[in-house]
């Protein structure tokens, strides 16, 4: 399952993979799939690794969603905001 957003902040799309059984990844390093980062709780890359082992594509966006909102919050003077 993939999930991709357009980043204006970031100027470029973001994707979000299940590309096992139930982790959910993010090529925020410009790595795809496992090569990747973990997303994690808190909108982090580090700690509680977020998973969704479901079929429902509506559920999976919107933990993605929720996750890149917060991420984007937590990270400003990362991304120079």
């Amino acid at each position: 399952m993939e999930y991709t957003i357009k980043s204006k902040i970031l100027g470029r799309s973001v994707t979000f993979s299940i590309p096992g059984k139930s982790y959910i990844f993010v090529d925020l390093n410009h790595k795809p799939g496992t090569l990747g980062n973990q997303i994690c709780r808190r909108g982090e890359l580090t700690g509680d690794t977020l998973s969704y082992s479901g079929d429902d594509f509506e559920i999976f966006k919107k933990i993605c969603q929720k996750w890149y909102k917060k991420h984007i919050k937590t990270e400003r003077e990362c991304y120079q905001i």
